[in-house]
């Protein structure tokens, strides 16, 4: 095993998040019995745990003297066939467009960030992390587009939308008029800047009559956005798929 380790570019870096696997599955470990178990020698693995404590991934406990994690590893949610030609797309997305371009799966009647790509020249300003669930109480875009190519699942009676840096109550003919014309179009615009200051545009992503997945992009609010309306749609016009049931 430790021949493995000699031949990766950065042995420690593996080393530590072996140790870092190891408490996770294992519970509260000893130095003594991590530096055993591993045959590393206990300077060696009292500085990998001191590094991954100073990330915030373990800790040691003050009176057993045991380590233990903060943090997991576990795998990202699997993307279908039919999506992987988009996620390999985002990042060039998110260049053309200068905004955050994001990818969400439709999992278990659930709206879920499964990846993302920001710009190369802007600093990361979404809140969104891959793994967030869009609540389906606020018909933004993504949700506007779940509730009009998922027909078996219909909206609350109470949806609510961004308008002026307040949360507004939509009727029932404003909430059916929108994820209408969501289908219609198979696209979905904000109706106005979240208090993040984000808008979303999103299309939907389907195979046959299923909706698998929604592409979008996270529009700042600078005092260009409204310029760069257009372009976004345009951009995103190209990938996406065509309404293919009838709205009436």
């Amino acid at each position: 095993m430790e021949q493995v380790f000699k031949e990766m570019p950065a042995p420690a870096l593996a080393k530590g998040l072996v140790l870092l696997e190891q408490l996770a599955v294992d519970g509260q470990l000893s130095l003594e019995r991590l530096a055993a178990r591993n045959r590393w020698p206990k300077s060696s693995t009292l500085r990998y745990l001191l590094t991954l404590e100073k990330m915030g991934a373990v800790r040691q406990h003050p009176d057993t003297r045991h380590w233990q994690a903060l943090k997991i590893l576990h795998p990202l949610t699997p993307v279908a066939d039919s999506l992987r030609p988009y996620r390999e797309q985002l990042p060039q997305l998110a260049e053309r467009t200068g905004h955050c371009a994001e990818l969400y799966s439709i999992d278990s009647n659930r709206v879920k960030l499964i990846d993302r790509a920001d710009p190369e020249t802007d600093e990361i300003v979404v809140a969104a992390r891959i793994g967030f669930e869009r609540g389906l109480t606020e018909l933004d875009s993504t949700a506007a587009l779940f509730f009009a190519f998922i027909p078996g699942h219909p909206p609350p009676p109470r949806v609510w939308v961004w308008e002026e840096g307040e949360k507004v109550q939509l009727t029932a003919a404003q909430r059916n008029a929108r994820i209408l014309r969501a289908r219609e179009q198979a696209f979905a615009l904000d109706v106005d800047f979240n208090e993040s200051g984000i808008r979303r545009f999103a299309i939907p992503l389907l195979d046959q009559e299923h909706l698998q997945g929604i592409l979008a992009i996270a529009q700042r609010q600078t005092p260009r956005a409204e310029r760069e309306v257009e372009r976004i749609r345009e951009t995103l016009a190209p990938l996406a798929t065509p309404a293919l049931f009838s709205t009436h």
